[in-house]
Protein backbone atom coordinates (compact mmCIF):
# COMPACT_ATOMS: atom_id res chain seq x y z
CA UNK A 1 0.00 0.00 0.00
CA UNK A 2 1.38 3.37 -0.95
CA UNK A 3 1.98 5.65 2.01
CA UNK A 4 2.26 9.41 1.83
CA UNK A 5 2.87 11.79 4.68
CA UNK A 6 3.32 15.49 5.08
CA UNK A 7 6.84 16.35 6.17
CA UNK A 8 9.00 19.36 6.85
CA UNK A 9 8.40 22.63 8.62
CA UNK A 10 6.09 25.33 7.33
CA UNK A 11 7.78 27.05 4.41
CA UNK A 12 6.80 30.29 2.70
CA UNK A 13 8.04 29.79 -0.85
CA UNK A 14 7.65 32.63 -3.34
CA UNK A 15 6.39 31.71 -6.80
CA UNK A 16 9.42 33.22 -8.50
CA UNK A 17 11.63 30.81 -6.53
CA UNK A 18 9.49 27.91 -7.76
CA UNK A 19 10.29 28.86 -11.33
CA UNK A 20 13.98 28.48 -10.60
CA UNK A 21 13.71 25.56 -8.18
CA UNK A 22 16.55 23.07 -8.50
CA UNK A 23 15.80 19.63 -9.90
CA UNK A 24 16.49 16.86 -7.38
CA UNK A 25 16.95 16.86 -3.62
CA UNK A 26 20.10 18.30 -2.05
CA UNK A 27 23.08 15.96 -2.14
CA UNK A 28 23.21 13.72 0.93
CA UNK A 29 19.76 14.78 2.10
CA UNK A 30 16.91 12.26 2.12
CA UNK A 31 13.26 13.38 2.20
CA UNK A 32 11.54 12.26 5.41
CA UNK A 33 9.00 10.09 3.61
CA UNK A 34 11.87 7.93 2.28
CA UNK A 35 12.90 7.02 5.83
CA UNK A 36 9.69 5.11 6.50
CA UNK A 37 9.97 1.33 6.15
CA UNK A 38 7.45 -0.96 4.47
CA UNK A 39 6.23 -4.37 5.66
CA UNK A 40 6.32 -7.39 3.34
CA UNK A 41 2.62 -6.98 2.66
CA UNK A 42 3.22 -3.35 1.69
CA UNK A 43 6.04 -4.48 -0.58
CA UNK A 44 3.87 -7.10 -2.29
CA UNK A 45 1.17 -4.53 -3.03
CA UNK A 46 3.81 -2.07 -4.22
CA UNK A 47 5.30 -4.64 -6.64
CA UNK A 48 1.85 -5.47 -7.97
CA UNK A 49 1.18 -1.77 -8.52
CA UNK A 50 4.51 -1.24 -10.29
CA UNK A 51 3.74 -4.11 -12.70
CA UNK A 52 0.37 -2.53 -13.46
CA UNK A 53 1.99 0.88 -13.79
CA UNK A 54 4.51 -0.37 -16.34
CA UNK A 55 1.75 -1.89 -18.46
CA UNK A 56 -0.27 1.28 -18.17
CA UNK A 57 2.63 3.53 -19.11
CA UNK A 58 3.54 1.35 -22.09
CA UNK A 59 0.05 1.85 -23.48
CA UNK A 60 0.32 5.65 -23.19
CA UNK A 61 4.02 6.25 -23.87
CA UNK A 62 4.33 9.20 -26.24
CA UNK A 63 7.08 11.50 -27.35
CA UNK A 64 7.32 15.07 -25.99
CA UNK A 65 6.62 16.32 -29.51
CA UNK A 66 2.97 15.30 -29.18
CA UNK A 67 1.92 18.24 -27.00
CA UNK A 68 4.45 20.57 -28.63
CA UNK A 69 2.78 20.01 -32.02
CA UNK A 70 -0.69 20.15 -30.48
CA UNK A 71 -0.23 23.37 -28.49
CA UNK A 72 -1.49 25.96 -30.99
CA UNK A 73 -4.61 23.92 -31.81
CA UNK A 74 -5.23 22.46 -28.37
CA UNK A 75 -8.03 24.77 -27.23
CA UNK A 76 -9.76 24.62 -30.62
CA UNK A 77 -9.69 20.81 -30.62
CA UNK A 78 -10.98 20.56 -27.04
CA UNK A 79 -13.42 23.48 -27.29
CA UNK A 80 -16.69 21.50 -27.27
CA UNK A 81 -15.51 19.30 -24.39
CA UNK A 82 -14.08 22.11 -22.27
CA UNK A 83 -17.15 24.33 -22.69
CA UNK A 84 -19.15 21.70 -20.80
CA UNK A 85 -16.46 20.38 -18.45
CA UNK A 86 -14.82 23.54 -17.10
CA UNK A 87 -17.99 24.77 -15.30
CA UNK A 88 -18.21 21.34 -13.63
CA UNK A 89 -14.56 21.56 -12.60
CA UNK A 90 -15.14 24.97 -11.05
CA UNK A 91 -18.05 23.64 -8.97
CA UNK A 92 -15.80 20.98 -7.44
CA UNK A 93 -13.27 23.53 -6.14
CA UNK A 94 -13.53 25.60 -2.96
CA UNK A 95 -10.97 28.39 -3.03
CA UNK A 96 -10.50 31.68 -1.19
CA UNK A 97 -8.71 34.72 -2.67
CA UNK A 98 -5.67 34.22 -0.41
CA UNK A 99 -5.11 30.58 -1.39
CA UNK A 100 -1.94 29.46 -3.21
CA UNK A 101 -2.64 26.98 -6.01
CA UNK A 102 -0.59 24.70 -8.27
CA UNK A 103 -1.88 23.22 -11.54
CA UNK A 104 0.06 20.12 -12.66
CA UNK A 105 0.00 19.38 -16.40
CA UNK A 106 -1.49 22.82 -16.95
CA UNK A 107 -1.04 22.94 -20.73
CA UNK A 108 -2.01 26.29 -22.23
CA UNK A 109 -3.13 27.63 -18.85
CA UNK A 110 -6.78 27.89 -19.87
CA UNK A 111 -8.12 26.11 -16.79
CA UNK A 112 -5.71 27.89 -14.44
CA UNK A 113 -6.68 31.31 -15.79
CA UNK A 114 -10.36 30.43 -15.38
CA UNK A 115 -9.73 29.41 -11.76
CA UNK A 116 -7.70 32.57 -11.08
CA UNK A 117 -10.47 34.84 -12.39
CA UNK A 118 -13.42 32.86 -11.00
CA UNK A 119 -12.14 32.82 -7.41
CA UNK A 120 -10.41 36.23 -7.48
CA UNK A 121 -7.07 34.81 -6.38
CA UNK A 122 -4.48 37.32 -5.19
CA UNK A 123 -1.47 35.25 -6.24
CA UNK A 124 -0.83 33.70 -9.67
CA UNK A 125 -1.32 29.97 -10.07
CA UNK A 126 1.87 27.90 -10.35
CA UNK A 127 1.43 26.09 -13.69
CA UNK A 128 3.71 23.10 -14.18
CA UNK A 129 4.06 21.64 -17.69
CA UNK A 130 7.10 20.28 -19.58
CA UNK A 131 6.07 21.45 -23.07
CA UNK A 132 7.87 24.64 -24.20
CA UNK A 133 5.10 25.41 -26.69
CA UNK A 134 2.41 25.09 -24.04
CA UNK A 135 4.66 27.12 -21.74
CA UNK A 136 4.80 30.02 -24.22
CA UNK A 137 1.02 30.12 -24.58
CA UNK A 138 0.47 29.97 -20.81
CA UNK A 139 2.79 32.93 -20.23
CA UNK A 140 0.35 35.16 -22.13
CA UNK A 141 -2.51 34.45 -19.73
CA UNK A 142 -3.55 36.39 -16.64
CA UNK A 143 -2.79 34.98 -13.20
CA UNK A 144 -0.28 32.40 -14.43
CA UNK A 145 3.21 31.60 -13.15
CA UNK A 146 4.45 29.02 -15.69
CA UNK A 147 7.06 26.43 -14.66
CA UNK A 148 8.50 24.40 -17.55
CA UNK A 149 9.15 21.10 -15.80
CA UNK A 150 7.74 17.62 -15.55
CA UNK A 151 5.84 16.76 -12.39
CA UNK A 152 8.76 14.55 -11.34
CA UNK A 153 11.26 17.38 -11.78
CA UNK A 154 9.09 19.91 -9.98
CA UNK A 155 8.32 17.79 -6.93
CA UNK A 156 11.88 16.46 -6.61
CA UNK A 157 12.76 19.79 -4.97
CA UNK A 158 12.26 19.19 -1.23
CA UNK A 159 11.97 22.96 -0.67
CA UNK A 160 8.48 22.63 -2.12
CA UNK A 161 7.02 21.70 1.26
CA UNK A 162 3.73 22.90 2.77
CA UNK A 163 3.47 25.82 0.37
CA UNK A 164 0.18 25.15 -1.50
CA UNK A 165 -3.41 25.30 -0.30
CA UNK A 166 -4.55 23.31 -3.33
CA UNK A 167 -2.92 21.21 -6.03
CA UNK A 168 -4.97 20.18 -9.07
CA UNK A 169 -4.22 17.70 -11.85
CA UNK A 170 -6.66 17.65 -14.77
CA UNK A 171 -6.52 14.77 -17.27
CA UNK A 172 -2.74 14.44 -16.96
CA UNK A 173 -1.78 11.86 -14.34
CA UNK A 174 -1.48 9.04 -16.91
CA UNK A 175 1.59 10.90 -18.19
CA UNK A 176 3.42 10.72 -14.85
CA UNK A 177 6.51 8.53 -15.21
CA UNK A 178 7.07 7.99 -11.47
CA UNK A 179 3.65 8.06 -9.83
CA UNK A 180 5.00 7.22 -6.38
CA UNK A 181 7.46 10.13 -6.35
CA UNK A 182 4.91 12.61 -7.75
CA UNK A 183 2.18 11.74 -5.26
CA UNK A 184 4.63 11.91 -2.35
CA UNK A 185 5.72 15.33 -3.63
CA UNK A 186 2.14 16.53 -3.96
CA UNK A 187 1.24 15.58 -0.39
CA UNK A 188 4.49 17.10 0.90
CA UNK A 189 3.70 20.35 -0.91
CA UNK A 190 0.29 20.82 0.72
CA UNK A 191 -0.20 22.95 3.81
CA UNK A 192 -2.23 21.63 6.75
CA UNK A 193 -5.84 21.58 5.58
CA UNK A 194 -4.66 21.58 1.94
CA UNK A 195 -6.52 19.82 -0.84
CA UNK A 196 -5.37 17.73 -3.80
CA UNK A 197 -7.93 17.34 -6.60
CA UNK A 198 -7.41 14.95 -9.50
CA UNK A 199 -9.60 14.59 -12.61
CA UNK A 200 -9.28 11.52 -14.86
CA UNK A 201 -11.05 10.62 -18.07
CA UNK A 202 -13.15 7.47 -17.86
CA UNK A 203 -14.82 7.87 -21.26
CA UNK A 204 -14.91 10.62 -23.87
CA UNK A 205 -18.14 9.19 -25.26
CA UNK A 206 -17.55 9.81 -28.98
CA UNK A 207 -17.52 7.11 -31.69
CA UNK A 208 -14.14 5.48 -32.34
CA UNK A 209 -12.78 3.21 -35.04
CA UNK A 210 -11.54 -0.24 -34.03
CA UNK A 211 -7.84 0.58 -33.83
CA UNK A 212 -8.51 3.57 -31.57
CA UNK A 213 -10.77 1.42 -29.40
CA UNK A 214 -7.93 -1.08 -29.04
CA UNK A 215 -5.52 1.68 -28.00
CA UNK A 216 -8.05 2.98 -25.49
CA UNK A 217 -8.90 -0.45 -24.07
CA UNK A 218 -6.01 -0.50 -21.59
CA UNK A 219 -7.21 2.80 -20.15
CA UNK A 220 -10.74 1.46 -19.74
CA UNK A 221 -9.62 -1.88 -18.34
CA UNK A 222 -7.40 -0.21 -15.75
CA UNK A 223 -9.95 2.37 -14.60
CA UNK A 224 -11.02 0.26 -11.62
CA UNK A 225 -7.38 -0.39 -10.66
CA UNK A 226 -6.63 3.34 -10.73
CA UNK A 227 -9.64 4.04 -8.54
CA UNK A 228 -8.52 1.35 -6.10
CA UNK A 229 -4.93 2.62 -6.03
CA UNK A 230 -6.10 6.12 -5.11
CA UNK A 231 -8.37 4.73 -2.38
CA UNK A 232 -5.41 2.90 -0.82
CA UNK A 233 -3.31 6.01 -0.32
CA UNK A 234 -2.88 6.46 3.43
CA UNK A 235 -3.16 10.00 4.74
CA UNK A 236 -4.83 11.91 7.54
CA UNK A 237 -7.95 13.60 6.26
CA UNK A 238 -11.06 13.18 4.13
CA UNK A 239 -11.19 11.19 0.89
CA UNK A 240 -13.94 11.47 -1.74
CA UNK A 241 -14.24 9.93 -5.17
CA UNK A 242 -17.08 10.07 -7.68
CA UNK A 243 -17.81 9.87 -11.38
CA UNK A 244 -19.19 12.94 -13.13
CA UNK A 245 -21.04 12.78 -16.46
CA UNK A 246 -21.21 15.69 -18.86
CA UNK A 247 -23.10 15.76 -22.18
CA UNK A 248 -21.33 17.38 -25.11
CA UNK A 249 -21.81 17.52 -28.88
CA UNK A 250 -19.51 17.72 -31.87
CA UNK A 251 -20.04 17.71 -35.63
CA UNK A 252 -18.75 14.77 -37.62
CA UNK A 253 -16.30 16.95 -39.54
CA UNK A 254 -14.90 18.38 -36.28
CA UNK A 255 -14.57 14.89 -34.80
CA UNK A 256 -12.53 13.77 -37.81
CA UNK A 257 -10.37 16.89 -37.44
CA UNK A 258 -9.78 15.93 -33.79
CA UNK A 259 -8.66 12.48 -34.90
CA UNK A 260 -6.33 13.80 -37.60
CA UNK A 261 -4.79 16.37 -35.27
CA UNK A 262 -4.42 13.70 -32.57
CA UNK A 263 -6.28 15.65 -29.90
CA UNK A 264 -5.67 12.83 -27.42
CA UNK A 265 -2.39 11.02 -26.89
CA UNK A 266 -3.77 7.63 -27.95
CA UNK A 267 -4.01 8.94 -31.52
CA UNK A 268 -0.34 9.93 -31.44
CA UNK A 269 0.43 6.22 -31.51
CA UNK A 270 -1.31 5.89 -34.90
CA UNK A 271 0.08 6.83 -38.31
CA UNK A 272 -1.73 9.16 -40.73
CA UNK A 273 -2.64 6.13 -42.83
CA UNK A 274 -4.09 4.28 -39.86
CA UNK A 275 -6.21 7.27 -38.87
CA UNK A 276 -7.53 7.67 -42.42
CA UNK A 277 -8.36 3.97 -42.55
CA UNK A 278 -10.19 4.37 -39.26
CA UNK A 279 -12.22 7.29 -40.58
CA UNK A 280 -13.16 5.21 -43.65
CA UNK A 281 -14.29 2.48 -41.26
CA UNK A 282 -16.61 4.90 -39.43
CA UNK A 283 -17.86 6.28 -42.75
CA UNK A 284 -18.89 2.81 -43.85
CA UNK A 285 -20.38 1.78 -40.54
CA UNK A 286 -21.59 3.76 -37.50
CA UNK A 287 -21.37 7.26 -39.03
CA UNK A 288 -22.31 6.50 -42.63
CA UNK A 289 -25.70 8.24 -42.36
CA UNK A 290 -24.39 11.27 -40.41
CA UNK A 291 -23.78 14.47 -42.38
CA UNK A 292 -20.54 16.41 -41.98
CA UNK A 293 -22.19 19.34 -40.18
CA UNK A 294 -24.55 17.17 -38.12
CA UNK A 295 -24.01 17.07 -34.36
CA UNK A 296 -23.07 13.83 -32.64
CA UNK A 297 -24.26 13.70 -29.03
CA UNK A 298 -21.74 12.29 -26.57
CA UNK A 299 -21.36 11.77 -22.81
CA UNK A 300 -18.00 12.59 -21.21
CA UNK A 301 -17.37 10.65 -18.00
CA UNK A 302 -14.61 11.70 -15.62
CA UNK A 303 -13.46 10.51 -12.22
CA UNK A 304 -13.10 13.17 -9.53
CA UNK A 305 -10.78 12.24 -6.66
CA UNK A 306 -10.25 14.63 -3.75
CA UNK A 307 -7.89 14.41 -0.78
CA UNK A 308 -8.55 16.95 2.00
CA UNK A 309 -5.76 17.00 4.59
CA UNK A 310 -6.51 17.51 8.25
CA UNK A 311 -5.60 20.72 10.05
CA UNK A 312 -2.98 20.30 12.74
Amino acid sequence: MAYYERAGSFTTLKLDSLMGAAVGPPVGKTPKWQDRGFSLSHLAVKIKYLIYLQLFLNSFLISPEHYNSLANNFEHLWQEIYEELIPLLMKSLDLKPHHIVADIGSGTGLIAETIFKSFGLKDPICCVDPSPEMHQLAKKRKGICPVQKTAEEFFSDTQISQCFDMVIAVFCTHHFVDHDAVYKGIFRSLRPGGIFVQFDTISDGHPKFKMAVDKWSTHSQKASERKKFLREIMFQGKFTQKEICSPWSVTKSKLYEMFRCRYMSIFHQLSDEQIEEGIKELESESLKDVKDNELINCIYVMLLTKFELEWR
